[in-house]
Parts: structure tokens; C-alpha cells; sequence
């Protein structure tokens, strides 16, 4: 039996070569798909699964939106309104000044809370059934529904695509509430604004909540323009934080340089070689300093008076403060990098008043 057993060991053994062989000689296609595919599957996993978690920790310069400081011409008769304007606008990214504007030419800040001739009704004029939803299968052509038909229920509103706002939480989405209507008039507006547009332009988000351009679209912007003052001003100048440095790219809506898509940026850029010294603008606390995505390394200084700046693009060897340090106006707190989503060596900087962004070159005298 040995001399027997010895000879199928030689079978097994001379074919396993020739499996061998074949597989990878004569079809190397098959030998990587049998053997070296089920290895690469778990690697490509890992590497998409890398990838998704990068973009989704990368800053999303779309979620805030300009908000001006409020001008001395700003109506006392509208101060208690003046919280609901700034809630409404953070949550829905909206101006606050431009929900201020809708309801002073709407209605007066609610002085005048008579039906409109086309039947609008309530603290910022809705049409019914822009209210409950277009949706709902009644009504007229304008928007117009019977008495009977209940519009502030919020799950028929939400049922029927509407745009009205339970706000103050009281059960109801009620036109005629202040709370409400101006939720309501964010909402619409958010849902109307292609990003990147001009809140005024034809046919933009301002017009499409009423399309008489010249003497409401353009009515509204005169007010909503007198509303904020948009130059913040503080008892000194802030200090630019790259001597020398050349701004290449401006505050507001651009083309990204790496998404290249039109999106808001929320600073400035501030161009100048690696390793130049980036200065603090104003005495303050560091709050933060840390890795950020896109941003690479970013440091964060809160000011007096409500101001705070941001500091960004930094490789983490050039740091120069921690989280809790109280810098001087002037101090070196990190030096130019490329970290980041970034192009080349600059300064990404952005300012905020009150918890919302503004344009950093406010902060400057000139």
C-alpha cells in the first residue's frame, strides 16, 4: 500500500504545479481575479470609506450666510421683532435684514394686518394656499380656499407641501403670528434662492415671493439695505494678520478652485510665502487650534465685543499658540502654509460679529 500512496501523492503534487502553471502562465486574468481581487475588495472599502469621511468633515461654507450688524436707521417700533428676524435667518439662511424688509413693506411690522385685495393675509401676506400648500386639491387659481378650510394645522401643511411654520411651538401655524410668519417668509425664501444669487435679482428669491420688481423687489432692498450697517466698526483697527500679503481671493460667492463650483467663501485669501508670520489681528483668547479638513490647521481668537477671527491653511509644526493662550495684538501665532484644501501658500482668514460671518476687510481701517 505505501509504493501506492506515494505515487497519488505524486499526482496531487505534479497537478497542483500544473494548476499553477496554467493559472498563472497561460491565464493570468484568472489567477488576478481568483486570488488577488478578494484582497483588493476589502482595500477599496476602506480607501472609499477614508474618503467619505474626509468630505463629510470638510467645512461647508454654504451653511452660513452674510449677516449685517443692525444700523442706527434700523426702526425702534421693529425691536422686539429684531430676535425672530436673526433666528429665522441663521435657521433658514436667509438676511435677517431682508425678512425685516418683507415685513415692514408687507404689512407695516404688523400695523396693517388687513387682507390684501388678491386675499394675502397675515403678518408678511401669504396666499392661502402658499400657506397650506399647493398641494391641497381646492381653492382658486390665486390661492384663495373657502373659510372652512383649516390652514394652521402643521400636518396638513407638511401633507400638502405648504410653506407655513409652526415656530413658537404652540401647535399652530398661524399667519397673523409674528413668530410664525416670519419662519414661514425664511422658509420661502430659502426654498426660492439659487445658491450664489443675488437675493434682489430678477426673478430671484425676493421676486418670486412677489413679482413686481420695481416697486417691491427694488422697495424691499432700499429698506433692507437701510437696515443693517454692514461696515462693523470697533473702538481700534484691526491689525492685517500677513504683512505684505496680497488678497487673491475676495469674501462673498466664487468659483472654488478645487470643487470648481460657484459657493460662498467665507473669508479672505491672503497670498504670501510658506513660513511667513501670521500675526494676530487684535488681542484676544485662542479658543481653538486643530486639525479642520479642509481648512488644514485652523486657529480661532475670540475678541471683545463680540468679534472673532479665524485663522487657516497652517501645517501643525508651525503653530505658535494653544487652545486658552490671551495673544496680543501683533503676536506671531502661526506662520503661512498650504495645508489643506489649498492651492499654494496663504492665509485663509474669516471674521465673525455676533456669532455671524462678515466681510474680514470691514475689520481694517482705511
Amino acid at each position: 500500500m505505501e509504493p501506492l500512496i506515494k505515487d497519488r501523492v505524486k499526482k496531487v503534487s505534479k497537478t497542483k504545479r500544473l494548476i499553477k502553471w496554467i493559472l498563472i502562465w497561460k491565464y493570468p486574468l484568472l489567477f488576478l481575479t481568483l486570488f488577488l481581487v478578494p484582497i483588493m475588495i476589502p482595500i477599496g472599502f476602506l480607501f472609499v470609506l477614508f474618503i467619505l469621511s474626509s468630505v463629510s468633515s470638510a467645512p461647508n461654507h454654504q451653511e452660513q450666510v452674510v449677516q449685517g450688524a443692525v444700523s442706527s436707521h434700523f426702526p425702534s417700533v421693529a425691536a422686539s421683532y429684531l430676535p425672530i428676524y436673526q433666528t429665522a435667518g441663521k435657521k433658514y439662511r436667509v438676511p435677517w435684514n431682508i425678512l425685516a424688509a418683507i415685513h415692514k413693506v408687507e404689512t407695516n411690522f404688523g400695523q396693517n394686518l388687513s387682507v390684501s385685495t388678491a386675499g394675502a393675509k397675515g403678518q408678511t401676506q401669504f396666499m392661502e394656499k402658499t400657506w397650506l400648500g399647493w398641494r391641497y386639491p381646492g381653492g382658486n387659481r390665486l390661492g384663495n380656499l373657502p373659510d372652512y378650510i383649516n390652514i394652521t394645522d402643521p400636518k396638513q401643511i407638511a401633507k400638502y407641501g405648504g410653506y407655513g411654520v409652526d415656530a413658537n411651538g404652540d401647535g399652530k401655524a398661524e399667519p397673523s403670528d409674528p413668530m410664525d410668519a416670519i419662519y414661514a417668509t425664511a422658509k420661502y425664501l430659502s426654498a426660492n434662492h439659487r445658491s450664489g444669487e443675488d437675493w434682489f435679482s430678477q426673478k430671484g428669491a425676493v421676486w418670486q415671493y412677489n413679482h413686481d420688481y420695481s416697486r417691491y423687489v427694488l422697495k424691499v432692498k432700499k429698506y433692507a439695505e437701510e437696515f443693517i450697517d454692514p461696515k462693523i466698526t470697533s473702538t481700534d483697527s484691526f491689525l492685517f494678520p500677513v504683512q505684505g500679503g496680497q488678497i487673491t481671493s475676495q469674501f462673498g460667492s466664487r468659483r472654488h478652485p478645487i470643487q470648481k463650483i460657484v459657493r460662498q467663501h467665507d473669508g479672505v485669501d491672503i497670498a504670501k510665502e510658506r513660513g511667513t508670520p501670521i500675526l494676530a489681528a487684535e488681542q484676544g483668547e485662542v479658543v481653538e487650534s486643530r486639525p479642520s479638513s479642509g481648512y488644514g490647521w485652523k486657529i480661532v481668537v475670540q475678541h471683545v465685543n463680540g468679534f472673532k477671527t479665524t485663522y487657516a491653511h497652517m501645517y501643525p509644526q508651525d503653530v505658535k499658540v494653544k487652545v486658552g493662550q490671551v495673544v496680543q495684538k501683533g503676536e506671531i501665532i502661526a506662520l503661512v502654509g498650504s495645508n489643506g484644501w489649498s492651492t499654494g501658500p496663504h492665509l485663509h482668514f474669516e471674521a465673525e460679529k455676533d456669532g455671524q460671518l462678515i466681510d474680514p476687510m470691514y475689520l481694517f481701517k482705511k
